[in-house]
Formats: structure tokens, sequence, C-alpha cells
């Protein structure tokens, strides 16, 4: 059990919580003698690599070997109180060949590697997600701030460097160029 965390199902993990989660992840593959590797991507890059927001609702990530971490994550869910589904890969719908990432955490049996703020841009863009939920704009308005671009054709050229033009929908463009728009007012 991970002390101050609670065995109540958290629907929200904070920073403390997500890196406790990983820890523990890394522990019970120890106990398999298995090393896992993890990319990490969304509300969690968000969270640990930005500190752009202080929470997220899950761990978007692809990682392996599958099967193995998926088990161990079950495991941490148990024990820890961790949301069912903490751990997911629906995310693997929106990877680019082209995606680069970097190391975040080094485990002693976990690799923890976390999208580069570009090509999460770019999957951000991608998977938008427009209505009443603002988190994808606020993290698109922070990492645009991040890489330090102002108009629509910078945004736009990013997201085609890792995806075909034809896979951005209109609705994408058009999010894009309004959200620039807005910055551009006073």
């Amino acid at each position: 059990m991970l002390s101050g965390l609670g065995r109540a199902n958290v629907l929200v993990m904070q920073q403390e919580q997500i890196v406790a989660y990983l820890t523990r992840l890394s522990e019970l593959l120890a106990a398999r003698n298995v090393v896992g590797e993890i990319v990490l991507y969304g509300g969690a890059a968000m969270v640990l690599a930005h500190k752009a927001r202080l929470s997220t609702k899950d761990v978007d990530a692809v990682f392996a070997p599958k099967d193995t971490v998926y088990q161990a994550a079950a495991e941490v869910t148990r024990e820890c109180g961790a949301a069912e589904g903490w751990l997911n890969d629906a995310v693997k719908g929106f990877l680019s060949d082209k995606g680069e990432t970097r190391t975040l955490m080094d485990l002693p049996n976990l690799k923890v590697y976390v999208a580069v703020p570009e090509y999460l841009l770019a999957m951000k863009c991608m998977s938008m997600r427009l209505g009443k939920d603002e988190t994808d704009i606020r993290d698109i308005r922070f990492l645009m701030d991040h890489l330090g671009l102002r108009s629509a054709e910078e945004v736009l050229g990013i997201v085609e460097s890792y995806y075909p033009r034809n896979r951005i929908q209109p609705k994408t463009r058009f999010a894009i160029e309004e959200l620039c728009q807005e910055l551009k007012e006073p």
C-alpha cells in the first residue's frame, strides 16, 4: 500500500499519484523479472513533463510488454486505489510513424518516455475534442506558447510533419485557425 494515497478510486490523478503508480508498476515488473517500457502522451505528459496542469483522468500511453504491464497495472489499481483503466493504450489510434520521444524517468524496471512537445502538439490537434471540455484547447495553447507558435500555418506545419495532410480533418484546421485568431485579438 502506498502511504498517503488512500484506497478510494481516484477519478483524477496528480503528479504525485502518477509517479507513485509508475514506481509501483516498476516494482511489480521487477517481481516478474521484466523490464518494461512506456511512452506517455496526453494528460499524463502535460502533467509530468510540462507541468502544464495539475491533474489528468488517465495515463494515455503505449507500453511493452503489453500483457505483463496491463497485469501489473491491474495490481496497482487493487493495491493503490487507482481508477479502473488508469493506464490505457487508447491513444494508439493517434500515433504517427514519425513520432519522437525523450526519456522522462528511468526506474529500475520501467523506462518511461514522453512525446516531444511538437509531437504532443500534433497529437493534441489531431485528437482535439470540441465542446464543453476545454482541456484539449488549453493544452494546445500551452504547447503553442511553449514552442513559440503564433500562427495557424506554424501549427498546421507541425501537424503535417507528423500526419499526412489528407488525414487532418477540416474541423481540426478550423479550430486551429480560430484559436490562433483569438490569440491575435486584444
